[in-house]
């Protein structure tokens, strides 16, 4: 786990640095703070963060460098019109901080902060108003709004609420006294990116139809910019992390064009468009070419070796989850019929495929060793009780994945030989669960770690590994001596 301080330091540099850097501009402040990195690690987390986007000549830029003071719209719904508040769900996405939920942004208009309320709404409006979060997160952003105090994830499991509370604001206070109507656009900008702060205001709509305004032609042209951009995207970049992702990489390549004061949103372009939808990518959700499916491998990475496209996960072993690993190792040895030793810890963590050195297992088991003999001095098997089991049940989920991972990494069989859906799935499943753990491991939250919904969620997960398990193993084993034949 990074020391809270060096995050709190690598966070101020990120959300304050407005103009384009060198990681040499990075390295240097985090050594004029004390902090110590080399400059390989430096490029690493740069590379790695989802806060920065690396430009040409080994140069970044920050979210905060490219979305603060950009324009962007939404279209309130007649619904939230006539209720007279509006919710944000996706609307702000790419252009405020990935990690901020949508209820705690702070909107602000004629210099002032409104403050948010709460109101009932369709929860189809909900849906609508929250889909570019991808599906399996749509739902938990939802229920997770402050204002639905009474609603959890497992209620909605098998039966779905008409209707839903969420944060909102006051329309009359955005509008002012000319006030709004259907067919007015909000327009916004992010006036403080670290803070969160999104300036709202009314554009309104000439409503005689037989006048075009020019405002409404550029934004016509803005809707073909918008899908020529992603169109472009999808071969430059595939499909990202998520939609979020995909979107903040479409405005920071066509920012002259998109970030204009007549633009629309992305939502009303998927709407508009008859080229681009929502389409299933594995058990998530993407934006992709109508009618076809996502695929695993592209243009974007087709020239990339096969052990390098899963490079990233075989090598996900972050502190969190070596500290999980260990903290369920302390638990065994604590009942005389589990106890295990380093080497067959090793033997869990490090499947037989990545093929170490001796001096790279010694390298590992005398980390392991210290890192154990440290958590073991603050171990507190009281407070670990209630966290204990699920966190087991997550570790031997992560253990069978990671294999999986393993042995198809270290096995020289192409990625395009495999079944592209179920690598899909397998990816999915080897982060959620790898970031299961780092929040287990996350002991500022733990005492609220929500040990319910992690155990419905690991049932969906349990059932889908099984699903796809079978279907990887047959293409490895099929695809594994292709081209061998006998000599006569």
């Amino acid at each position: 786990m990074i020391d809270l301080n060096v995050a709190q330091i690598i966070n101020e540099y990120f959300f304050s640095q407005d103009d384009v850097f060198t990681s040499d501009d990075f390295y240097h402040y985090l050594k004029s703070k004390g902090v110590k990195a080399t400059k390989d690690e430096v490029i690493g987390l740069l590379h790695s963060s989802n806060l920065v986007f690396p430009l040409v000549n080994k140069e970044f830029i920050t979210r905060a460098g490219v979305f603060e003071g950009r324009w962007f719209s939404f279209l309130p719904s007649k619904e939230e019109i006539e209720k007279g508040q509006i919710i944000i769900g996706h609307r702000c996405v790419p252009f405020i901080n990935p990690e901020a939920a949508p209820d705690s942004i702070s909107v602000m208009a004629g210099s002032k902060i409104i403050k948010s309320e709460s109101a009932v709404f369709s929860m189809n409006l909900a849906l609508d108003t929250f889909a570019l979060y991808g599906e399996g997160y749509v739902i938990p952003y939802i229920i997770n709004d402050p204002s639905n105090k009474d609603l959890s994830l497992g209620s909605v499991q098998y039966s779905m609420p008409s209707e839903v509370r969420l944060t909102s604001w006051p329309l009359k206070k955005i509008a002012g006294k000319e006030g709004i109507k259907y067919g007015d656009r909000i327009l916004c900008r992010v006036f403080d990116w670290a803070e969160n702060i999104v300036e709202m205001t009314v554009l309104h709509e000439n409503q005689d139809q037989l006048i075009i305004s020019e405002a409404s032609i550029k934004r016509e042209n803005w809707y073909t910019d918008f899908e020529n951009g992603l169109l472009q995207s999808f071969d430059k970049n595939g499909p990202c992390d998520s939609i979020e992702d995909q979107l903040a990489l479409l405005y920071l390549e066509n920012q002259e064009q998109l970030c204009i004061r007549e633009c629309g949103s992305a939502e009303e372009f998927l709407k508009h468009t008859t080229k681009i939808g929502f389409s299933s990518y594995g058990v998530e959700s993407r934006i992709w070419r109508t009618g076809e499916s996502v695929p695993y491998v592209g243009k974007w990475n087709q020239s990339v070796p096969s052990e390098f496209i899963f490079s990233d996960m075989t090598m996900t072993f972050s502190p969190p989850v070596l500290d999980a690993y260990l903290e369920d190792f302390i638990c065994r040895n604590q009942n005389p019929k589990e106890k295990m030793t380093f080497d067959q810890l090793a033997d869990i963590m490090f499947p037989k495929m990545l093929h170490l050195t001796a001096d790279e297992r010694q390298s590992i088991l005398l980390n392991i060793e210290k890192r154990h003999d440290i958590i073991k001095q603050n171990f507190n098997s009281f407070s670990d009780y209630g966290i204990a089991p699920i966190r087991r049940r997550i570790l031997e989920l992560f253990t069978h994945i990671n294999e999986l991972v393993c042995d198809i990494a270290g096995s020289n069989v192409s990625v395009t030989d495999f079944p592209q859906q179920e690598l899909v799935i397998l990816s999915q499943l080897f982060s959620h669960v790898a970031h299961l753990l780092e929040d287990v491991e996350n002991l500022v939250l733990r005492e609220q770690f929500p040990v319910d919904d992690v155990a419905l969620s690991l049932d969906g997960m349990e059932e889908t590994f099984e699903d796809i398990v079978y279907t990887l193993k047959s293409a490895l084993e099929k695809n594994k001596y292709k081209g061998f034949g006998l000599v006569e």
